[in-house]
């Protein structure tokens, strides 16, 4: 039963901001409104090279109708899930207002460090998504961060994308990419394709990508 949810007459903008106190991590992450309910969603995070005991991914999500049904399924053999025993693919009952967090510390397993990544997350009713990484790194060094955020479900994702490249190094300043069908293939800046990756699964593209006006157009075959 926990999270908010946030109702207005008119249009506003929704956004939760934290940090980890002492001058030390903090992430954003900005709702999506009604463009947030949907039924079939991919799961990004981190992929925490090197792993630290404070690196943890996650998923999370909140029902907007009673005897809403979720499933997790493609979760790899061998993930740890704190607080889970049980069996994958998870199935759970939820009714308006409820929610429930899959999450993983990644120095517990090799596989925990990205093996929520491109975790399928589908319902029979509406529901919102949240997932990333509370602590975690796309660098193999000691540096870590948040990065968290509402995603939108498979219907409002698409084929092109322009990302800005912020003030960090190459080495954390990547594009995760995850595909939802086999066979999608990537392009970056109008290139030939560099990578072809299947349902589920991630490319990762390093920051020596972006053009010398920091700028990266990416193209995908699917969605």
């Amino acid at each position: 039963d926990k999270g908010y949810i946030i109702e207005a007459e008119g249009t506003i903008y929704v956004s939760v901001r934290m940090n980890a106190g002492n001058g030390a991590q903090a992430g954003a992450m900005v709702s999506k409104g009604l463009t947030a309910l949907g039924t079939t969603f991919r799961v990004g995070s981190f992929t925490n090279e090197n792993p630290q005991t404070n690196y943890l991914n996650f998923v999370s999500v909140m029902a907007t109708e009673d005897d809403t049904q979720v499933t997790f399924r493609d979760l790899p053999a061998g993930l740890v899930i704190k607080n889970y025993m049980g069996s994958t693919p998870i199935n759970i009952t939820l009714n308006e207002g409820e929610s429930y967090t899959i999450a993983t510390n990644s120095a517990d397993s090799a596989i925990n460090r990205d093996g929520l990544i491109g975790c399928l997350v589908t319902s029979n009713k509406d529901i919102v998504v949240n997932c990333g990484s509370s602590n975690g790194s796309f660098s193999n060094g000691n540096g870590r961060d948040y990065g968290i955020d509402q995603i939108v479900d498979l219907s409002k994702v698409g084929t092109e994308y322009i990302f800005v490249k912020g003030d960090g190094t190459n080495a954390w300043e990547n594009v995760l990419l995850v595909a939802h069908s086999d066979n999608t293939t990537i392009s970056i800046n109008g290139n030939a394709s560099i990578a072809s990756i299947n349902a589920g699964e991630y490319y990762l593209i390093e920051g020596n990508q972006y053009s010398t006006a920091g700028n990266m157009y990416v193209q995908t075959s699917r969605p």
